[in-house]
């Protein structure tokens, strides 16, 4: 997966909805490379990315990150993302890396709209509030 594009074009388009929907320092819950898209180009934050220099506990946070995008329970995946105060999921339509690995994301929580709501649906990529 190194060889492939780390973020989409698709991901790239996405930002104006971002930039037009949600004030600047809103936290969404990223991939490292989807953090580092939205810090740098809308000056929003993502759970990963940034100066992992000055991050408390970091490891802990990639794997928890890393465990949110492989959880089917929905609970479990809005208890993470509310812990690093996450008020949107970037879901992209490619591999995420959070710190342990190249993985899949487990879209299925998604579906409990207790707990998600799509708000953002372009061709590479979804964005979901946390309630």
């Amino acid at each position: 997966p190194w060889m492939n594009p780390v973020v989409t074009r698709e991901e790239v388009q996405a930002l104006e909805w971002v930039e037009s929907n949600t004030p600047e320092r809103t936290v969404f819950l990223t991939d490292i490379f989807a953090g580092e898209l939205l810090m740098g180009r809308t000056l929003r934050e993502g759970t990963e990315g940034g100066d992992w220099a000055i991050v408390p506990d970091v490891a802990t946070k990639m794997l928890e990150v890393h465990n949110f995008f492989l959880a089917k329970d929905a609970l479990q995946a809005r208890s993470i993302a509310k812990k690093y105060n996450a008020r949107f999921v970037w879901v992209p339509n490619r591999l995420v890396f959070a710190g342990f690995g190249w993985i899949s994301v487990e879209k299925s929580k998604f579906s409990q709209e207790k707990f998600f709501e799509k708000v953002y649906a372009g061709n590479g990529v979804e964005i979901y509030r946390v309630k």
